[in-house]
């Protein structure tokens, strides 16, 4: 399952697919500001709305190397989002200073955070 038709303003900055019935969010912008995060929200939205309940929504950063306010708050939208549908949220693919913005502004909290793709795909088993 992959959202986003090409040629959409929401192709470019996120690709939403499954994996064993887990839901897949892979924020595809190098940076993730208000325009960006405006976009992802509608889409990922979508895309919670038709996940399998009980199941993972995981959220892909490795493609992202920065986030504003807006971007970190676009995740905790997304978390919460995930969570009242009955979803686990999992953060993957952050870089060091992802990880510390997350950490400081003690958004790591809210999230399993995976530090690597064996350990990612160990929690999607």
């Amino acid at each position: 399952m992959t959202q986003g038709t090409t040629g959409s303003s929401a192709a470019k900055f996120v690709t939403i697919s499954a994996k064993n019935k887990h839901t897949i969010v892979r924020l595809d912008a190098v940076a993730i500001g208000p325009r960006e995060a405006a976009i992802v929200t509608g889409e990922v939205s979508q895309a919670i709305l038709t996940a399998t309940k009980g199941k993972c929504l995981v959220i892909d950063l490795s493609r992202t190397v920065s986030l504003s306010s807006m971007g970190l708050g676009l995740c905790v939208d997304i978390r919460n989002r995930a969570v009242d549908a009955g979803l686990r949220p999992i953060l993957a693919g952050m870089n060091i200073q992802l990880a510390d913005l997350f950490r400081m502004m003690r958004v790591d909290r809210l999230f399993t955070i995976t530090s690597s793709a064996i350990e990612l795909e160990r929690l999607l088993h």
